[in-house]
C-alpha cells in the first residue's frame, strides 16, 4: 500500500504495472539471446527492440537484481539459466583482451569516449552482480571470471591504496572531465560491491582492502563534498545503505537524511527531479527516469533505518506516481521525461521495478542488517 498524492491515503499498486516491468526485463529484448553476445544484457534498446550495445556494469546490474527478485519469491527455475548466461558473456568480454570495453556497440564505427579507459565502477559492479547471483544460488563462479575482474580492479589501486576512478587504456588518454573520471561519493556503490563480493575464489585481498578505504573515503565525500548531479550522489547514498549494519553507516544515517531532504528539495515544477542541483529552478539537464527511481529506493530505505524519521510523503508520492507513468505498456521505461528518442533504458527498469516493489513492501520485508541488493 501506498500513500495518494494528494492526501497520504493508502492506495493498492497496480498489480499490472508490478508484473510488467519484470516481464519486460526477463522475457523481453534487455538480455541479448543470439551469438555472438548471448547473455549480455543491454543499455539501451531502440525503437524496434533490438539492443544497441551490450553493457558489462548493466550485466552486473542484471545479476544484481535476478538475485533480488529472487529473494522476493521468484522462481530461481527462470532466474537460473538466465544468470548463467550472463556469467558466459561475462567470460566472453573479459576475454576481447586489453582494455576490456565499457560498452560494446553491436553495430560498427561508433567512437565511444567510455572505451578510452577502464572504469573502477563498471567492474565493480559486474563482480558485485556474479557475488549477489552466486549468493542466491543462481549460478556457481567461475574462478578465472572472478580472478580477471579483480586483477582489472587491482590495476586500478592508486599509490594512497584507494580506487582510482579510471584506468586509461592507453597513456595519456583525455577523458573528458565529468563524476565518473574523478573521485568521489559514488565510489561507495563502486566500493561496497566489492566488499560484498570479497568471499568469492579468485578476489584478491589487495582489492579488498582497496574497497574497503575507499568505501570509508567515498562515505566521508558524500556527506561533505557531495556531488553536484543527483544520479552519482544517489548512488554514494546507495553504496553507503548497501552496508546497513555497520557502524559507520548507522553514525551517518541523520545526515544522510538531512541531505536527502535537501535533494527532494530540488523538485521541478512537475515534481520531477533535475539531473543537477546547480539550475534546477531553469534547466538543468534531462528530468531522468533512473534519478527518480533511484530517489524513491533511498527514501524507503532511510525511512526502514531511521526510525522516527518521515520525509515529505507528499513528494514521495508524487515521484512515484510520475515513475508509474513512465512505465510503457509492453514494461519498458525510457530514460528521461519527454525523451527526443524514445528508446528504452534497461538499468532505469530495473530500477524502477525496486522502486515500486519498495514501496509496496511486499519484496522487501528483510532484516535491517541485511544488504538490501540495491540494484
Amino acid at each position: 500500500m501506498t500513500p495518494d498524492i494528494a492526501s497520504g491515503a493508502s492506495v493498492a499498486l497496480s498489480p499490472r504495472v508490478v508484473g510488467e516491468l519484470a516481464g519486460w526485463l526477463l522475457d523481453g529484448p534487455a538480455q541479448i539471446n543470439s551469438e555472438p553476445h548471448a547473455g549480455a544484457v543491454a543499455g539501451s534498446i531502440d525503437t524496434s527492440g533490438r539492443a544497441i550495445y551490450g553493457y558489462p556494469e548493466i550485466t552486473g546490474y542484471y545479476l544484481q537484481w535476478l538475485a533480488w527478485r529472487c529473494r522476493g519469491g521468484e522462481s530461481t527455475a527462470v532466474a537460473v539459466p538466465r544468470a548463467m548466461a550472463a556469467q558466459r558473456w561475462l567470460g566472453a568480454w573479459l576475454a576481447t583482451g586489453d582494455p576490456l570495453p565499457m560498452r560494446v556497440h553491436l553495430t560498427d564505427g561508433v567512437d565511444d569516449w567510455r572505451n578510452q579507459a577502464m572504469f573502477c565502477f563498471d567492474v565493480a559492479m559486474v563482480v558485485r552482480g556474479v557475488a549477489a547471483a552466486a549468493n542466491a544460488g543462481l549460478l556457481v563462479p567461475d574462478r578465472a571470471i572472478v580472478t580477471g575482474l579483480s586483477d582489472a580492479l587491482a590495476r586500478m589501486v592508486a599509490d594512497d591504496g584507494m580506487f582510482a576512478a579510471f584506468a586509461p587504456a592507453e597513456a595519456g588518454a583525455r577523458l573528458p572531465v565529468r563524476w565518473s573520471t574523478r573521485r568521489g561519493g559514488f565510489l561507495a556503490k563502486a566500493a561496497a560491491g566489492v566488499i560484498s563480493a570479497a568471499d568469492l575464489p579468485g578476489m584478491a585481498p589487495r582489492v579488498v582492502a582497496a574497497a574497503e578505504a575507499t568505501w570509508s573515503a567515498s562515505l566521508n565525500a558524500a556527506l561533505n563534498q557531495p556531488h553536484d548531479e543527483l544520479h552519482p550522489q544517489l548512488y554514494a547514498f546507495e553504496g553507503i545503505l548497501s552496508r546497513p549494519g555497520h557502524q559507520r553507516t548507522v553514525s551517518a544515517l541523520p545526515r544522510l537524511a538531512a541531505a536527502f531532504e535537501g535533494l527532494l528539495a530540488l523538485r521541478t515544477r512537475r515534481g520531477a527531479l533535475p539531473e543537477c542541483r546547480r539550475g534546477h529552478a531553469t534547466s538543468a539537464g534531462p528530468e531522468r527516469i533512473d534519478v527518480i527511481a533511484q530517489t524513491l529506493r533511498v527514501g524507503y530505505l532511510l525511512q526502514r533505518y531511521l526510525p522516527g524519521w518521515t520525509p515529505d510523503a507528499i513528494a514521495l508520492a508524487r515521484l512515484r506516481h510520475l515513475l508509474r507513468t513512465q512505465i510503457r505498456a509492453d514494461g519498458s521505461v525510457p530514460f528521461a521525461l519527454d525523451a527526443v528518442t524514445p528508446v528504452s533504458n534497461v538499468w532505469a527498469a530495473m530500477f524502477a521495478d525496486q522502486a515500486i516493489a519498495m514501496a509496496h513492501r511486499s519484496n522487501d520485508g528483510h532484516a535491517d542488517a541485511a544488504d538490501p541488493l540495491i540494484v
